[in-house]
């Protein structure tokens, strides 16, 4: 075995990406993951191959995997005992290992000192660093990678479950939101905003998917929907049947859901706390606000709802275009690039 991989809270997305990956390499390569909080159904089925759980907390050995060291890990985060135990172990084998990092930059004070620490204490470990894309390679650059270092494509929807719909003007008048209910997510600032000039929406809804605490303080409201959690099978007909993707959160480090709706050609309602703004949201398909701002975000809303039917033709083309950039696809191809350059 000369590859492995390591996901923290292994997701179904990440094995649709693994799959291609592994398959490129052309040989058996391990897959090591910590279980996801929400249980997703067929996850080695979507992979193709069985999964080496393991509980993250714990110190575990190669061996105890009923492996031997690879000549390349790709190890998620450093802050996993499991995966940090399983690094050391290549590195001592004489192999080498890549970060598998989703951190945005922020530029704030944590991330200044932390980056110093980085630095001192972490970047000798790894040869390489994967990230999702523009704003985790600027971040990388400040824990001192190189540019050739650096690799972006980390993170990507898979377009056999999200492509494109119907034209947006065909579309139900439907903004859609998918992530959990909690503060960070803010779901009830973005129901309020939508409350607050849904009489100047008449024909159009709010629909909520997810689960989480903040659940019962959504506003009642006529046009409000509220939904549970949904398999990711399921999600892709309701990115298909809807106009605009909103996620207002107040931080996200990158968001797959965006990369969801662009693939779908969504046009995209995003605060400016969400790091894959950068990759997916273009000035034709998207309407961006301040986080935490919901005068803004109604007034976000009220623009992109009333899109004239050319300006919706011209924010799906831009939507499905910039959602190429990522993808399982991207993601083998970078896996094979870090592969050979470590090798």
């Amino acid at each position: 075995m000369s590859t492995a991989f390591s996901w923290q809270g292994l997701p179904q997305y990440a094995a649709r990406q693994l799959r291609p990956a592994i398959a490129q390499q052309g040989q058996p390569c391990a897959v090591i993951g910590t279980r996801p909080a929400v249980p997703i159904q067929g996850m080695e089925e979507a992979l193709g191959q069985p999964i080496h759980w393991v509980d993250g907390a714990q110190v575990v050995r190669w061996a105890d995997l009923g492996l031997v060291p690879p000549k390349v890990f790709f190890q998620a985060g450093w802050s996993c005992p499991a995966f940090n135990a399983l690094g050391d172990e290549v590195r001592a084998a004489g192999g080498k290992v890549c970060l598998l990092m989703d951190n945005d930059w922020r530029g704030n004070l944590r991330q200044w000192f932390g980056g110093a620490w980085f630095r001192l204490a972490q970047k000798r470990k790894f040869a390489a660093v994967l990230v999702p894309g523009r704003s985790g390679r600027r971040l990388a650059r400040w824990y001192g990678f190189a540019n050739e270092e650096i690799f972006e494509g980390l993170y990507g929807a898979d377009p056999a479950v999200f492509f494109d719909g119907p034209p947006l003007a065909e579309r139900p008048k439907r903004i859609l939101f998918v992530g959990q209910y909690i503060e960070r997510k803010d779901c009830v600032g973005l129901a309020q905003a939508f409350a607050s000039i849904a009489d100047q929406l008449p024909e159009w809804e709010l629909h909520l998917y997810g689960n989480g605490p903040l659940q019962d303080k959504l506003p009642p409201h006529a046009r409000i929907r509220v939904h549970g959690f949904v398999q990711p099978t399921e999600l892709g007909e309701l990115y298909r049947s809807a106009r605009i993707f909103a996620l207002p959160s107040h931080s996200e480090a990158w968001g797959l859901v965006v990369h969801e709706a662009a693939l779908s050609g969504c046009q995209l309602l995003l605060s400016d706390a969400i790091g894959s703004r950068l990759d997916f949201a273009g000035q034709k398909n998207t309407a961006e606000f301040p986080a935490g701002n919901h005068a803004a975000l109604a007034q976000a809303v009220l623009q992109l709802a009333t899109s004239e039917d050319d300006a919706l033709v011209r924010a799906q083309a831009e939507s499905r275009a910039l959602a190429a950039t990522h993808g399982p696809a991207v993601f083998a191809d970078r896996v094979a690039a870090i592969v050979r350059q470590l090798s």
